[in-house]
């Protein structure tokens, strides 16, 4: 269960770096900065799969997978909820 959600992260993960990428030398490239916090977050929630957590960690798994896929979050545009508003003096 968590090496097909682990799959199909690295696969969105590539997929996403691959369509926005800029032109240029390395223009294809994603960073390994990406792949190592997935596969730490995976590796992690593959350990708590051996205990009775099994059912959470893996809805977890698969959330982050649907978070990627809906591209719900990313370094360049994070998701800010609610508004600020600058004090009135």
């Amino acid at each position: 269960m968590f090496l097909a959600a682990f799959f199909v992260e690295m696969a969105l993960i590539t997929y996403r770096g691959v369509q926005t990428s800029a032109t240029g030398p390395i223009a294809h490239l994603v960073l390994p900065a990406d792949y190592v916090g997935a596969a730490v977050i995976y590796g992690v929630l593959g350990l708590l799969g051996k205990t009775k957590a099994e059912p959470v960690a893996a809805a977890v798994a698969w959330g982050f997978v649907v978070a990627t896929l809906l591209n719900l979050w990313t370094p360049k545009n994070p998701v800010h909820i609610g508004t600020t508003k600058k004090a009135v003096a």
